[in-house]
């Protein structure tokens, strides 16, 4: 009894030997296999390369590289070779076939947005995916292209990404659209992720443009989302606008007591205006320099605060001068009082011209990180 028991213990020690020894090489075999289909996809095979992955799959359905081997094919299949029918199988094998991969809830997240986006058929989604693959995020191109689509496919599933594309290809081009077609998205999909999104890029573009009494429209439709990102979203944006409408009313108010105080200047010393002083012979040409220069390499965004500093600039110069030619045979503490406040009026120059451009945020950048290099 004794030795049926220990012959039958080493029959089974050695079955285990064998099976782990068959694995391992069944391991090493697809891993192999697995190896050879990335390099043909790196080559731009992606045609050959997905059917080495489904091959592999089918061969070594029990090696860790399986799912792996069928999540890189679905992917081939939905994002380059405009199969998405095909994708949705192999997703829904990852799910079923193997539980316990690593890989299981990106395929379960996939599976159920691919399901999603079938419901009106692969060949509108195939063609939408097309279009997005090969034409440019402002391109008019795609818009006409995302237009004709819609058109075709009235009931297409993802209407609402392709509404929010539309929106977003507008806004890119600032080409007068805009506001038709953010209506368009918010009224057709209201409870839709897309739409939430178009209301918060449409919201910053208008505060880019300083129209913040719609941003501030906007922002509050948004905040009526049950979701609580979108309810975040819109207090930040709300806030942001806030902010804006402050500053806003902070450069009126400095551009009104810069304007008021170089009147003042100028009607007081009026009899010391003329001739103009040096100063504003050498500022002047300097400040025409950097602007040409601004221009040339930055375009706009920098010519045209440097050229609001070099006529307020110019100006405050030329009343300074008229000033201090006056002030002459005053104390020295007028003077000095005199040279603050006008060093004053130079700063609020300089804000106004940030303000004004909206550049407050790449001089917070550059001064937390230096300018670029």
């Amino acid at each position: 009894m004794a030795v049926a028991v220990l012959l039958s213990l080493a029959q089974q020690s050695a079955a285990d030997e064998a099976t782990i020894a068959s694995s391992a090489t069944d391991e090493a075999a697809a891993r192999a296999s697995f190896d050879q289909a990335m390099q043909r996809l790196g080559s731009g095979d992606a045609a050959q390369a997905t059917t080495e992955l489904i091959a592999l799959a089918e061969r070594f359905p029990h090696t860790s590289l399986a799912p792996e081997a069928l999540f890189a094919a679905a992917q081939q299949l939905e994002e380059s070779l405009s199969q998405p029918d095909r994708a949705l199988g192999l997703y829904r094998r990852v799910v079923t076939e193997h539980p316990e991969s690593r890989l299981l809830r990106r395929a379960e997240s996939r599976l159920l947005q691919l399901a999603h986006s079938l419901k009106s058929g692969a060949a509108p989604l195939t063609r939408f995916q097309t279009i997005v693959r090969t034409t440019r995020e402002a391109s008019p191109e795609r818009a006409q292209q995302l237009a004709a689509l819609l058109t075709d496919h009235p009931q297409f599933a993802l209407a609402d990404e392709v509404a929010y594309l539309l929106l977003d290809g507008a806004l890119r081009r600032s080409d007068g659209t805009e506001g038709e077609l953010y209506r368009q998205l918010v009224t057709r999909h209201p409870h839709s992720e897309w739409s939430a999104r178009g209301q918060q890029t449409y919201a910053e573009w208008l505060v880019r443009r300083g129209q913040l009494g719609a941003a501030r429209a906007v922002y509050e439709s948004l905040r009526s989302s049950p979701q609580p990102l979108w309810q975040a979203t819109a207090r930040s944006g709300l806030h942001e606008v806030a902010t804006a409408e402050r500053r806003r009313w902070l450069a009126a108010g400095s551009g009104l007591l810069l304007l008021l105080s170089l009147l003042g200047i100028g009607v007081r010393y009026r009899r010391q205006l003329w001739p103009p002083p040096a100063e504003v012979a050498y500022y002047v040409p300097v400040g025409l320099f950097f602007v040409l220069v601004a221009a040339l390499v930055q375009g706009p965004v920098l010519a045209r605060p440097l050229l609001w500093l070099l006529l307020g600039g110019g100006l405050l110069c030329w009343m300074s001068a008229a000033a201090a030619r006056a002030q002459r045979s005053l104390g020295t503490a007028r003077k000095v009082w005199g040279m603050l406040w006008r060093a004053g009026l130079a700063l609020l120059l300089c804000y106004l011209a940030i303000e004004r451009q909206g550049l407050w945020d790449l001089v917070l950048e550059t001064l937390r990180n230096g300018p670029d290099r």
